[in-house]
């Protein structure tokens, strides 16, 4: 009995590497599955893509149209810088030319008060 125990068990221990191996079809459908599921990932991966591909042309469009605006905006703030200038400027010019005016007549109105204290004294040392 023994030795029947013995035997059977060897003969199970030699016996399952050969079970455990795989054959060439059993590796044929591993490869199957496997190239079904990177093309699965591959088509998942490219859909994705795609939808970022759409994302950043749309983004890329929504900047063109936003430095438009930019440009656009930038132009009125000239004008407006412009107007501004002016609006300021434009004041300060008519102050400074009617201080002059200003300045001019105070002196004509020097110069006629002393002719005529000129001529008072002549007057009161003449007749």
């Amino acid at each position: 009995m023994k030795t029947i125990l013995i035997l059977s068990t060897l003969l199970c221990a030699l016996a399952m590497p050969a079970i455990g191996e795989l054959t060439d079809a059993d590796l044929d459908k591993i490869r199957l599955i496997v190239k079904e599921e990177v093309k699965t990932e591959s088509t998942i991966t490219n859909a994705k893509i795609d939808g970022l591909d759409t994302r950043l042309r749309t983004v890329e469009t929504d900047v063109a149209w936003t430095r438009g605006k930019l440009d656009s905006l930038d132009k009125h703030i000239n004008w407006l810088m412009a107007l501004i200038v002016v609006a300021v400027g434009l004041p300060q010019v008519i102050i400074a030319w009617r201080s002059r005016k200003d300045r001019t007549l105070e002196k004509q109105i020097e110069t006629l008060t002393q002719e005529i204290e000129t001529i008072k004294q002549q007057q009161t040392v003449g007749p």
